[in-house]
C-alpha cells in the first residue's frame, strides 16, 4: 500500500493498493482501477461523487454517509453499479467478492457506464428549464 504523493511517476508492480491523495488525478485513478472505494463515506462527512468512477466503468464501494451525493448514490446502488456498506469491516469482504467474481465486477462497471450515459445532458436540461422559468416571468 502506498500513498500517491509518495510514488514517482513510474509504475511499480509491487504496489497492490495506491491511495489517491493528490489533486487532479482522480479520473486517471478510476480508469486504472478494478474497484474503487469512494472515501468520505464511512464517517459523517457526506461522501464523494461516484460518477467519475461510473463514467469509466469502475465499480464502486461506498459507506453509509453519502448525503452530499444522496440521489446519485441511490441510483448507482439500485442499478447495481455501487455497493453500499455499513461500516469499515464490511469493506474487505466486499472487495474480496468482486475480486473472486470478476464477472460481477464487470457487470457493475457496465451498469455505471450505462447510468452515466442515460443521464448525460443534465446541464443543458437545467439551463433550458431555467430559461423557460425566466421567460415565463
Amino acid at each position: 500500500v502506498l500513498l500517491r504523493s509518495e510514488q514517482s511517476f513510474d509504475v511499480n508492480p509491487k504496489i497492490d493498493v495506491l491511495v489517491g491523495d493528490t489533486m487532479g488525478e482522480l479520473q486517471l485513478f478510476f480508469a486504472a482501477s478494478d474497484i474503487a472505494f469512494v472515501g468520505g463515506s464511512l464517517v459523517p462527512t457526506g461522501g464523494h461523487n461516484l460518477l467519475e468512477a461510473a463514467a469509466v466503468g469502475t465499480p464502486v464501494i461506498t459507506g453509509p454517509h453519502t448525503f452530499n451525493f444522496k440521489e446519485i448514490t441511490r441510483l448507482a446502488v439500485e442499478r447495481g453499479h455501487t455497493i453500499q456498506i455499513n461500516a469499515a469491516p464490511d469493506l474487505s469482504g466486499t472487495i474480496a467478492e468482486w475480486i473472486e467474481h470478476p464477472e460481477k465486477r464487470t457487470k457493475a462497471g457496465e451498469a455505471g457506464e450505462k447510468l452515466v450515459e442515460e443521464n448525460k445532458g443534465a446541464l443543458e436540461k437545467n439551463l433550458k428549464l431555467i430559461d423557460e422559468l425566466l421567460s415565463a416571468n
